[in-house]
């Protein structure tokens, strides 16, 4: 019985893991610059590997294995979020700027903008 209790949960934690995987992809063509498709990758993908790592953690046969994940889970958790930063680093030495949002006018600038020009068509300020 404690046997499939396990499977279900580790069936959970790969569930998770390829919705993690999937919602980075999808950062990955989404997101407009280098830095925010990083961050969506690197989260995402910390996330679906730390998700996987639980799983074997429920499936592992004994505590030597369950110990040999957790090593290979701590590793991965320094080594992941350190690979980010320097790639990010490496790009913002090479000149690459995050991407700034248009700036949107609001309705009463619009109607400012709109009033001036029609005010310079007519020849005069009102």
């Amino acid at each position: 019985m404690i046997w499939i209790i396990r499977e279900i949960l580790a069936l959970i934690a790969f569930s998770s893991a390829v919705v993690f995987g999937l919602g980075g992809l999808a950062g990955l063509f989404r997101f407009p610059d280098p830095y925010s498709r990083l961050q969506a990758g690197s989260l995402c993908g910390t996330t679906a590997v730390f998700s996987i790592f639980i799983g074997a953690l429920l499936l592992a046969s004994d505590t030597a294995v369950a110990a040999r994940i957790v090593i290979i889970a701590i590793f991965f958790l320094m080594s992941a979020p350190t690979g980010s930063h320097i790639v990010a680093r490496f790009t913002w030495n090479a000149g690459v700027y995050p991407w700034k949002p248009p700036k949107v006018r609001t309705g009463s600038a619009r109607r400012r903008k709109k009033s001036r020009d029609s005010s310079e068509k007519r020849g005069g300020a009102e």
